[in-house]
């Protein structure tokens, strides 16, 4: 087949949108398929792209609001895109949706959001997708309320699997953090859990704190919980990617700062989760218990904090051997294929 991805401005390494077009596209093409990439940057603009989209068998938009305008909205230059798309074999799958969908938004979120929202069903109805797709429990709920239909497809993690030799010492409980660490978060029930934890098992924790931060009141807490329970706290800044490999294989737990309904969105619990790390996240109540959901092969690996028994059922998977990697951009592919067939 020969697709052709859509997206806002390309900057791999700096940019989750970019990094799974990129890592999917080469899966695709080991597979004997052609891949195209346009950008919408300063460059080549939505206009532009408009009137010269090149021939293919399938256009995949992969699609955020804000990456294709700073401000959220595109109006409509988006509009003329949905134009050039209807009648072709267009799949639109949603990095992101509208803001301020979730209960306690500010109004200008909300204000915000539903002038985004009315642009994102106009985009719809004009490019008359074959599928649209999205990786959360979250937006996908919100979507079908909108009258959406809107399928399930698995976004995938960005640190491939790098075999190391190291063993793993068994003297300590080593916790990851990778990525953001968001304020919001719970982090007194997460100390409160950690701290169970490790005298239950007679055993110190050390915790280690993986790439760039954008928000400093989450890490603070970290620190925060370090210097009172005795962890031992390492912070290790931005990595390449064998080397967060090496340290996913390393640690005994993960940490997801992520709320549980928006978790399939974030790429740096995928990492962690295809590297067979037990993760902790948190249910912030946004989302129906009755329509949160996770990939089926994550069910038993991703506990919550707010679970009165997740210590209990955190200690039984740890006794079991560990996961193999699981390569998530195969598993993308394979059904990114099916959904287009």
């Amino acid at each position: 087949m020969k697709i052709c991805f859509i997206s806002g401005p390309y900057k791999p390494g700096k940019c989750g949108i970019s990094d799974y077009i990129y890592l999917l596209s080469a899966k695709l093409k080991n597979q004997g398929h052609q891949c195209q990439h346009i950008a919408n940057d300063d460059g080549n603009t939505l206009s532009h792209i408009s009137g010269n989209l090149p021939p293919a068998d399938f256009y995949s938009i992969q699609f955020a609001p804000f990456s294709f305008s700073s401000t959220g909205l595109s109006k409509k230059r988006l509009l003329g895109l949905a134009k050039s798309l209807n009648g072709e074999n267009t799949h639109i799958n949603f990095h992101e949706i509208w803001i301020g969908a979730y209960p306690s938004a500010k109004w200008k979120e909300k204000t915000i959001g539903w002038l985004q929202k009315r642009e994102i069903v106009k985009f719809i109805n004009i490019s008359n997708p074959v599928t649209i797709t999205c990786s959360n429990s979250a937006a996908i709920d919100r979507m079908r309320q909108s009258g959406i239909d809107c399928n399930y497809l698995y976004l995938f993690g960005n640190i491939p699997f790098s075999k190391t030799e190291q063993s793993k010492a068994s003297t300590v409980l080593s916790v990851a953090f990778f990525g953001t660490l968001y304020e919001k978060f719970p982090y007194g029930l997460l100390a409160e859990k950690l701290n169970e934890i490790s005298k239950s098992l007679n055993i110190p924790i050390h915790i280690k704190i993986i790439g760039r931060q954008r928000e400093s009141g989450g890490l603070k807490e970290i620190n925060k919980i370090g210097k009172e329970l005795s962890f031992v706290i390492s912070q290790l800044g931005e990595q390449p990617s064998k080397a967060i490999s090496k340290e996913f294989q390393n640690c005994d737990l993960g940490v997801s700062t992520t709320p549980y309904d928006i978790i399939g969105k974030s790429g740096v619990t995928a990492a962690m989760l295809e590297h067979g790390l037990p993760v902790l996240s948190y249910d912030d109540g946004d989302t129906p218990k009755n329509k949160l959901s996770i990939m089926q092969e994550y069910h038993d690996q991703v506990f919550l904090l707010n679970d009165s028994s997740v210590t209990q059922k955190l200690f039984s998977f740890l006794k079991k051997p560990r996961k193999s990697f699981f390569d998530g951009v195969a598993y993308t592919a394979k059904k990114m294929l099916e959904v287009l067939h």
